[in-house]
């Protein structure tokens, strides 16, 4: 573990035990300020000002304040200043206050989401650690300096789990003392504002593969976790686990469609996509995804709860997907973009069967075997690879050569913007910032990234079938660009329901199931109390952190 962010393994799920959110967002939309007393917007100057507390305190016993934000955030604006969305940063009120100055109007109601600055909510270091690198970076005038401090700050300055627990790196209630290859073992902090209302001594936090850790689970060796439980043991239920606190996610799993692979004749097609969303039986790829998930009934591009808040009746007239195989309707929608079928198979207007690659990381493999399955009983050729997440990686860093994967679709932030984020590969990725900005620079149709579309058509009347009547054409980055900017609700309010009605037209992915989450324990010997805190990412940290776990 190295908890520089900018080197490699840096422990993203660990954070979430032993460090503190600046903000933290709940499943049904809403959120609760942590590190952070109140903030305000500033239209005409397009400043953010975020007024931190004082109640936190790193495990050194200095206390976390707007000055730990400040300056891990210089070091990421001034590592990329053209492409930050920060003019200056600005600290004030004794290291209190953090002033953020956009480069750009700001859309007011997003700005709450965002108090976080630099990789979102997390209050990730301390201030003495990146500040010599921000003041060296201040000199730099090229791109080839920045990049060579990055790769210093990299080399020089590895967070590793010595630095970090003798340092008192972090601020979580339970201050991490020891650790080996089995775990990282905590003892609680009594500066923590919470630690009064926490009856636990002593935490392990262990680590272990999964096979090794659903092992431990049943044998009793484990008292909770994140996720549901079937997540971590499949379908069987020893008496004393049960999962708790279950919500819907604000994730979904995605089949998404890549247009510059093998098959990329076929995925470029409007009909095709449909076809394949007409063949796919969603209750039976839920199914056979172990951990507990719901199937998607309609194709927004959003979850339900985040559709209904949000959008309210508008997407009633959307155009309707099957949730179980519709093998009729499929054939209509390829007979009606020229294939046809030979034998058992489907050939297109050239007479080339249909071939597709299929690409996913493990997570995975078993929903898109299944899929793989419906599709190639119907009569495609369907080519599936099944990839350790390492390889996965490597196959998706800087260009995607495959017809299809399997993918997340959705964020920390139950709000409509980040299911469409073009950057994103948890929402409507179509590439890095710079890849889709040089490409529509250039006046290319379609992201060398994946082949995707970066200008799109589609009617303006809801639930048109076809481009038959009025149109309108859509520049997918540059309307959400001005969707982070809107100034009015009315404004942002379309956009929305321009990204989801896009979405249904379109089908640039199928929303297959949404997740169920929650947590885990052990029953027997702990009292899980109810409380909204454990609808939250990695809500079992956050349950055990707030005092919601006490023993029997």
């Amino acid at each position: 573990m190295n908890w520089n962010t900018w080197a490699p393994s840096y422990p993203w799920t660990p954070t979430w035990l032993l460090l503190e959110p600046v903000q933290r967002f709940y499943a049904d939309g809403t959120m609760s300020l942590e590190l952070v007393e109140d903030w305000e917007y500033d239209p005409d100057s397009q400043e953010l000002t975020v007024h931190h507390n004082e109640d936190f305190y790193w495990w050194n016993g200095d206390v976390a304040n707007a000055a730990d934000k400040y300056w891990y955030g210089e070091v990421a604006r001034l590592l990329s200043p053209d492409s930050s969305r920060f003019e200056a940063l600005h600290l004030e009120n004794n290291g209190k206050t953090i002033v953020r100055e956009f480069k750009d109007p700001q859309n007011p109601e997003m700005v709450q989401y965002d108090l976080g600055g630099y990789l979102g909510e997390m209050m990730r270091s301390h201030r003495d650690k990146f500040r010599p690198w921000a003041e060296e970076l201040e000199d730099a005038t090229t791109d080839e300096e920045r990049l060579e401090i990055e790769e210093r700050m990299a080399d020089e300055m590895p967070i590793d789990m010595d630095t970090f627990i003798e340092e008192g790196l972090g601020l979580g209630p339970f201050q991490a003392v020891e650790y080996d290859d089995q775990g990282i073992y905590c003892e609680l902090f009594d500066q923590h504002p919470y630690a009064d209302q926490i009856e636990i001594d002593n935490l392990d936090y262990m680590l272990a593969s999964g096979d090794a850790i659903a092992q431990q689970m049943i044998g009793g060796d484990l008292d909770f976790g994140f996720a549901p439980l079937a997540n971590w043991i499949g379908e069987q239920e020893p008496n004393h686990l049960e999962t708790v606190a279950p919500y819907e996610d604000t994730f979904m799993r995605k089949l998404e469609f890549m247009m510059d692979g093998p098959g990329s004749d076929h995925t470029r097609r409007l009909e095709f996509r449909r076809a394949v969303a007409h063949l796919i039986n969603l209750q039976h790829v839920s199914d056979n995804f172990a951990p507990p998930s719901t199937p998607r009934t309609r194709q927004t591009g959003l979850p339900e709860a985040v559709t209904q808040e949000w959008l309210g009746d508008y997407t009633d007239d959307f155009l309707e997907y099957p949730t179980e195989s519709d093998e009729e309707g499929a054939a209509d929608l390829l007979r009606s973009a020229g294939y046809e079928q030979d034998g058992d198979a489907w050939v297109d207007g050239n007479g080339n069967a249909v071939s597709l690659e299929l690409v996913t990381a493990n997570w995975a493999d078993n929903p898109a075997r299944t899929v793989t399955d419906q599709l190639s009983n119907f009569g495609f050729e369907v080519d599936l690879t099944v990839l350790e997440g390492a390889a996965y990686n490597d196959r998706t860093e800087d260009h995607v050569g495959f017809d299809m994967t399997m993918g997340n679709h959705g964020a920390l932030v139950a709000h409509p913007l980040y299911y469409f984020r073009p950057t994103h590969k948890h929402g409507n990725d179509l590439g890095t910032e710079d890849v889709i900005e040089d490409s529509l620079a250039n006046g290319d149709a379609r992201s060398p990234y994946n082949g995707k579309e970066l200008i799109v058509e589609i009617p303006e009347e809801v639930g048109q079938e076809d481009l038959s009547g009025s149109t309108q054409e859509i520049n997918l980055y540059e309307l959400f660009q001005e969707w982070m900017t809107a100034q009015s609700e009315e404004r942002s309010q379309e956009i929305a329901r321009t990204f989801t009605w896009f979405w249904n037209f379109y089908m640039p992915g199928i929303d297959q199931f949404g997740m169920m989450s929650g947590s885990w324990g052990n029953v027997q010997n702990w009292e899980f109390n109810a409380n909204k805190d454990w609808e939250a990412y990695r809500g079992a940290f956050r349950g055990v952190k707030r005092g919601h776990i006490s023993p029997k």
